[in-house]
């Protein structure tokens, strides 16, 4: 394991060292989150210089930051993007772990701890946390922060994004981003998954996430950003509610303002548009309003699409149309049956 440690103990210090110096010792309350989180270049980042870039950006960081009380915060384990827990993403909050508490600003919840909170309160969680369900963990287990995070294999390295969410509103305050050379050791460790663990648990949840979908019912893919409807269901009321994943698969993180000309055909030709749109907590108010949302990149992120006055004889939608500011033209997503 020391060897293996020399690895990886750039990057691990590089997502260490950016998420401590952005929550600070501030409490993540809603009135108390840092203004600013990190921004990794659009370039890819060379893995020799990735500490260089990250130390300029954390030394100008810290400059608007204080000192108060201790932070306490759990750690989860980090997937790849199908929500599959490796041994290199259970051996990586381990050392974020021990980085946290050396640095005397922050109570670490312990895994065990974690991982009994998830198996006594039959939580559904599945690798790929959204942030609601992220800060519902939070709050059970007492802490003002989550660090959760994905791991992506990007060619001849791999790539970890780590962000911070705030338990008291759900909310992403901190993010960043490093590269980690994949060598032998890195594949064994990837390639490994373990038999049994809490995260691989789906029990008595109705929440759809991105790891635990039976299968994509329809894909697109604008400016390199995939559309994935994963959940397209009648529910009283005469609604129709559709889930699209969606996973900004370029370097940036990238804005996309989700407006009211979003619309869909169902079986029998009829249109319906302007529907409730969602993003976690937050939600639409007006029909006439864009839902805007920064889609940090590598990170899937599930939108509900809420309409109402449907045809519930209907039995799938022929053409769903999403427009948003930020795209070069409409996601259009075709054939997608409805479940009741």
């Amino acid at each position: 394991m020391l060897h293996f440690s020399r690895y990886i103990y750039s990057g691990i210090k590089v997502i260490s060292l950016a998420l401590i110096i952005m929550v600070g010792c501030k409490s993540p309350a809603a009135g108390h989150l840092p203004a600013n989180t990190s921004k990794i270049p659009g370039t890819k980042p060379q893995v020799s210089s990735f500490d260089e870039q990250m130390n300029v950006l954390a030394n100008e960081m810290v400059k608007s930051l204080s000192q108060e009380k201790k932070s306490k915060i759990a750690i989860m384990e980090f997937p790849d993007l199908n929500g599959q827990v490796s041994e290199l993403g259970k051996f990586i909050p381990e050392e974020l772990t021990t980085r946290f508490f050396r640095t005397k600003r922050f109570d670490v919840v312990e895994r065990q701890l974690i991982n009994k909170v998830i198996d006594e309160q039959r939580l559904g969680v599945s690798g790929m946390l959204d942030a609601n369900s992220a800060a519902e963990i939070g709050k059970m287990l007492g802490v003002e922060a989550i660090v959760t995070g994905t791991i992506t294999d990007i060619g001849a390295s791999i790539r970890i994004n780590a962000r911070m969410i705030a338990t008291q509103t759900g909310s992403v305050f901190a993010v960043s981003s490093a590269n980690i050379s994949k060598d032998d050791y890195i594949l064994a460790l990837m390639k490994k998954i373990p038999a049994h663990d809490a995260y691989s648990h789906s029990i008595g949840s109705q929440e759809t996430t991105h790891a635990n979908i039976a299968k994509t019912l329809s894909k697109n893919t604008v400016d390199g950003i995939d559309f994935e409807v994963v959940s397209a269901k009648i529910v009283p009321g005469d609604h129709i509610l559709i889930d699209v994943v969606v996973t900004n698969t370029s370097r940036t993180d990238k804005e996309v303002r989700i407006n009211n000309n979003t619309r869909f055909y169902d079986n029998l030709g009829q249109e319906f548009l302007n529907p409730v749109r969602s993003v976690g907590a937050k939600k639409t108010q007006y029909r006439s309003e864009d839902l805007s949302h920064l889609y940090i990149a590598g990170i899937p992120t599930k939108v509900t699409l809420d309409f109402s006055n449907i045809d519930p004889t209907a039995n799938s939608i022929a053409l769903l149309k999403i427009h948003g500011w930020g795209l070069s033209t409409e996601v259009l997503l075709r054939n997608i049956p409805l479940s009741k």
